[in-house]
């Protein structure tokens, strides 16, 4: 189950489902599940107007309820934000990272949304920063052990 993005109870007319951190919870105890899993985007969840981003990866990377993680950052909420650099916006992604290692999550880290650079493969030069910026910091906190 992915967040909207953006998070917005409704959209062009829509309701949403996921536009704030507690309708995880919701859904989530409809039907408790292993199978039923989050898409846990912290870009999304950073940019809603509810709950603390390091309360939500805390509550839910503890609860073994996280399928995969959307690593990105942001700045702003809805419905003023930016999409950024993984190491410009509002969230401090080496605390998420923090939570997520101590709560024992051991998944998929995807990054996402990343802005693109000057150069002749913007696309793939964002990735890639975003990557390096991610494998530094796991290697950090494996030091840290």
């Amino acid at each position: 189950l992915s967040p909207d993005d953006p998070p917005m109870p409704a959209l062009r007319g829509t309701a949403r489902l996921v536009y704030q951190p507690r309708y995880y919870q919701q859904l989530l105890d409809m039907k408790p599940s292993p199978a039923n899993a989050l898409e846990f985007c912290i870009g999304s969840l950073a940019e809603m107007t509810e709950g603390d981003i390091y309360e939500v990866v805390d509550h839910y990377s503890k609860q073994k309820a996280i399928g995969y993680v959307h690593f990105r950052n942001v700045r702003g909420k809805v419905p003023n934000y930016y999409e950024v650099f993984v190491d410009e916006g509002d969230v401090d992604m080496i605390r998420v990272m923090r939570i997520l290692k101590r709560n024992g999550y051991d998944g998929v880290l995807i990054p996402d949304h990343t802005p693109q650079m000057t150069c002749d493969a913007p696309w793939h030069a964002g990735m890639a920063y975003a990557l390096g910026y991610m494998r530094a910091i796991m290697q950090m906190l494996e030091q840290e052990d």
